[in-house]
């Protein structure tokens, strides 16, 4: 017995990475008879193991590195470099946002959203652990 074509769909966003409904439609024929694109972009929006990546494609859930995920990856880097608990929030910033590719406005952002900032230095501390 074959895959299910969502199943084939969710294989195929996994092996490939991102893509667009019309890309999985030429890439799984089954669609093509039963609504192609169409079809495909109503079986990617009820499928919860997918989601939009970006405006235009699908990717499967988890796959997909938001600028919130570069962030924390580079933050976690960046804190186990150092050796102390803290750092300037602006040197900090610059360096993440370096190493993850992202604005540099939108780190410290993220950065006060995620982690426990006393004055002007940001620490390696979440704030979902301040007690």
């Amino acid at each position: 017995m074959t895959a299910s074509i969502t199943e084939r769909i969710r294989d195929h966003l996994l092996r490939r990475g991102p893509r667009t409904t019309a890309q999985v439609a030429a890439a799984i024929p089954e669609l093509a008879d039963c609504g192609g694109e169409e079809r495909a972009l109503l079986l990617m929006r009820l499928d919860p193991l997918l989601e939009r990546a970006g405006t235009t494609h699908w990717a499967a859930r988890g796959t997909v590195l938001t600028d919130e995920r570069k962030v924390h990856h580079a933050a976690e880097d960046y804190f186990h470099a150092l050796d102390r608990q803290g750092s300037p929030l602006s040197s900090a910033a610059k360096s993440i946002a370096a190493r993850a590719q992202v604005d540099v406005q939108r780190v410290q952002e993220i950065l006060r959203e995620r982690y426990v900032i006393v004055g002007t230095n940001v620490f390696n501390r979440r704030r979902n652990e301040e007690s």
